[in-house]
Order: C-alpha cells, then sequence, then structure tokens
C-alpha cells in the first residue's frame, strides 16, 4: 500500500476534522488524480496542480447531469483551500472486466446492459447547449489517419496490419453523425459493480465527458464485452426510438484499440490483444465487417 503524502493528510483534516483519525488508503494509478479513500468517502487530487481545469469542469458536469440521469453518480464538492481537491460520497462496488462479466448469469448480463441504456439515453437526451454552457467542447478525433497508420505498421503483423488500415481507411471517410454530450469513458475501470448482487451500482471519472459522435460513446464497453455492447444498443433504440449503425459502434472501439497503441511499451501483449479482439469479434459478424 503507497504511502498517502502528507499534504493530502492535512487537505483532508482541514476541511473534514471529523475524519482527522480514520485510515487513509490512497489510489494512485488514475492518469489524472489520485483518489484517497477514507471511511466510504472519496478524496481526489489533482496530480498536475497547474492543471485544474479538468477537475473544475468535471465538479459542474456532474452538477449538470447528476440530477437527470437514472445512474447514481459521485455528487462533488470542490475545495480550493489549502489546495484544490474534490470531496464526494463512494459508491459502493469494485471495477468489472470481461471475466466477471462473463460469470454473471442471463438476467443479471441484460440488467447490467439496460442500466447503461437507460443512462446514455438520458444523457444524451440532455441540450448539447446546455453542455456548451457549462464548458463541454468538442472530443477531439483519435488521431491523424495517417498516424493511425503508423502506428499498426510499426506494432502489428499482418493479417492485423492490414485490418487496421482497413479500419483507418473506413474511420477516415465516415459520414457526419450526430453530436451528443456523452460520456466517453464507460469502461469497466469507471464502474462501480456489486459482484456479490450482479448489479451496477454506479459510474464515476467523468472528466473525460464531452460533445461528440453518439456511436463513439457505445464503444468503451467493448472493454468488458462485445455482448454487453451490443445489448446496450439494443436497449438504447427501444428506449430512444433511434437506429444506430452496430458497424459504426464497432468502428469506433477498432480504432480506439489502435489509437491505444502508442502506449504499446508498456504492456505490448495487452494493446495487441485489444486490436486482435476487435478484428476477430468483427470479421465473425458479415454485418460488422468493415
Amino acid at each position: 500500500m503507497s504511502p498517502v503524502p502528507a499534504r493530502y493528510v492535512e487537505a483532508i483534516a482541514a476541511v473534514r476534522p471529523d475524519l482527522a483519525d480514520a485510515p487513509l488508503i490512497v489510489h494512485s494509478a488514475g492518469w489524472e488524480s489520485d483518489a484517497v479513500e477514507v471511511d466510504g468517502w472519496i478524496f481526489r487530487f489533482p496530480k498536475d496542480a497547474n492543471k485544474p481545469e479538468r477537475l473544475h469542469f468535471e465538479a459542474r458536469l456532474l452538477a449538470l447531469i447528476g440530477p437527470r440521469v437514472p445512474m447514481p453518480v459521485p455528487q462533488m464538492k470542490l475545495h480550493e483551500t489549502p489546495l484544490l481537491f474534490s470531496e464526494h460520497r463512494m459508491i459502493p462496488g469494485q471495477m468489472i472486466e470481461t471475466p466477471q462479466y462473463e460469470a454473471l448469469n442471463e438476467a443479471q448480463q441484460q440488467a447490467f446492459a439496460e442500466k447503461l441504456a437507460g443512462f446514455y439515453a438520458v444523457l444524451h437526451a440532455i441540450p448539447v447547449s446546455e453542455a456548451v454552457a457549462i464548458g463541454s467542447v468538442k472530443k477531439a478525433g483519435w488521431k491523424t489517419p495517417a498516424a493511425l497508420v503508423a502506428l499498426a505498421d510499426a506494432r502489428l503483423e499482418p493479417p492485423l496490419r492490414d485490418f487496421a488500415r482497413r479500419v483507418v481507411e473506413v474511420y477516415a471517410a465516415r459520414s457526419k453523425d450526430d453530436d451528443v454530450l456523452g460520456y466517453f469513458d464507460g469502461h469497466g475501470w469507471n464502474m462501480a459493480f456489486d459482484h456479490e448482487r450482479g448489479v451496477l451500482n454506479g459510474l464515476y471519472d467523468f472528466a473525460d465527458a464531452g460533445i461528440g459522435e453518439r456511436h463513439r460513446d457505445f464503444g468503451y464497453s467493448s472493454f468488458i464485452s462485445f455482448d454487453l455492447t451490443e445489448r446496450v444498443v439494443t436497449d438504447y433504440e427501444r428506449l430512444t426510438g433511434l437506429q444506430l449503425d452496430r458497424r459504426r459502434v464497432a468502428m469506433h472501439s477498432a480504432v480506439q484499440r489502435i489509437a491505444e497503441l502508442s502506449e504499446y511499451d508498456s504492456n505490448p501483449e495487452f494493446f495487441i490483444g485489444g486490436v486482435m479482439m476487435c478484428h476477430d469479434h468483427i470479421q465473425a459478424r458479415d454485418d460488422l465487417r468493415l
């Protein structure tokens, strides 16, 4: 267990003296922030104190969506002194990954998907103008097509290289999609899942939310399971009356995996495996082939 930095201990004690004697656990694996768990509360500290914008934006976003979405999300409170950090009640549960999803029964998998679909349906219905008003910006594309092809050529062997080139070709030629306020981070590491009951308790980490392509928002659950994504898309269509393009969702999933080859050196097997899983999934279904 990593030691808790003294400045975090002092900051928490300054705003919550009632927790001064409670044990603290630091979670430092996040890209943007360190999280300190204390007696059912989470305190998040930006790793770069010179870039406070993302934490401020996340607090505004959660205030906008929290009262509307049918899913527990953090009710974040910001503290500006003695340094910038946030506080919220911990949503009980743990992250969920592929083996844990596959261990769920049919009813649990379907209920999980329906919860996510209901969340996306309400989130996407929030007017983009309201999102812009609180500082939401347009999501950038993953990388330029040329940069994606270069990554694939450097990191992949045939036939994955050829597959990646075809994905990038389809991505570059895609038609215009609807812009929505989206989560754009709905993978299992940002979920509070009750594994004993097989129930999704809530979602967290909304710093990457923004305005972007509707279909892109559905690709992240494929990190858990392509089956989960298919169920989410199907129920979202039922709830909204919209027809989604599953081929487009699969394309976004594959492009993300290709873009993440930039992190290849940290875990080659994981990042190549992600592209391979997209390849196998798309090739196995005639309606998804790119």
